[in-house]
């Protein structure tokens, strides 16, 4: 099933196309549906759902007909389904289904990361051992978050997989999530989740250049027939998803600099074999 979240995403994106288009301002749209502008803002932000009777008005106002309104209320079946991540609801928090929407339905997932192995190439065990971390955390809750952390990482396994660029930090390989026996699994996953064709993980060693990106982890998905994407940024106090233009392509350009200085693949293959053998 195609994503619900790219599916506003992509909703989103065309109303606003087509309003430009239409030479209509935010505030002519609002008085034709009789609501405020904000509304309408939001609406071409993908941050609430657009329902049918506003898209027909809307249509109707740009003069939009035939295939192209036909494949916009597709966009709003798509948007308005709901996605298999979302029966998770009662064990994340609040605003996650949004990450795993735009995860599910990716082209492109770039990652840099900074202190641990990144959710889609955890082994059970490494992830188990995260979670279980939590004080007070009833071991139910820990299975569930568990269970959908290895649903997500199925992804990787479809006919046509997204493409997954990890950068590695040097500092990930270091630290022993869930003890010697634990770690080295996550180890020889890393080395063979390296080997497939939509994969490429690259480690930044300790002693390489300073870049844009250092002591930040965040993640940009990209979207076929969608030249921006959007970022989600892991803060102390919050995360947080950016998808103006200007601010995705700053994250870009860090992820290009930051991979300038990246160890290549081979040469990554090796670190991790490395850190392996010394745990084990």
């Amino acid at each position: 099933m195609a994503s619900p979240a790219v599916g506003r995403r992509r909703l989103a994106l065309d109303l606003r196309r087509y309003r430009l288009a239409s030479g209509r301002t935010i505030e002519e749209v609002a008085a034709h549906l009789e609501c405020s502008p904000a509304k309408v803002s939001r609406m071409e932000t993908g941050i609430v759902k657009v329902g049918p009777q506003d898209l027909r008005a809307i249509l109707e106002l740009y003069g939009v007909d035939g295939a192209e309104r036909d494949a916009l209320f597709g966009l709003v079946r798509q948007a308005r389904a709901r996605g298999w991540w979302e029966a998770y609801a009662d064990v994340v928090p609040p605003g996650s289904a949004r990450f795993y929407g735009l995860e599910d339905g990716a082209e492109l997932i770039a990652q840099h990361v900074t202190s641990l192995v990144p959710g889609l190439l955890q082994t059970e065990g490494y992830a188990r051992a995260l979670m279980g971390s939590v004080p007070g955390l009833d071991p139910a809750v820990v299975d569930r978050r568990v269970e959908l952390r290895l649903r997500r990482a199925a992804l990787l396994e479809r006919p046509e997989p997204p493409r997954l660029d990890v950068l590695l930090d040097e500092a990930v390989l270091r630290r022993a999530i869930g003890g010697p026996a634990v770690f080295a699994e996550q180890l020889r996953h890393l080395l063979a989740v390296a080997d497939r064709p939509s994969v490429l993980l690259r480690v930044i060693e300790f002693d390489a250049p300073v870049h844009p990106a250092v002591g930040v982890s965040f993640t940009v998905f990209g979207f076929a027939g969608d030249p921006g994407g959007v970022v989600f940024r892991e803060q102390l106090d919050a995360n947080g998803f950016l998808d103006e233009p200007g601010a995705v392509a700053t994250y870009r350009e860090s992820l290009s600099k930051a991979a300038g200085v990246a160890a290549g693949p081979a040469r990554s293959r090796e670190l991790i074999a490395a850190r392996l053998a010394e745990v084990v």
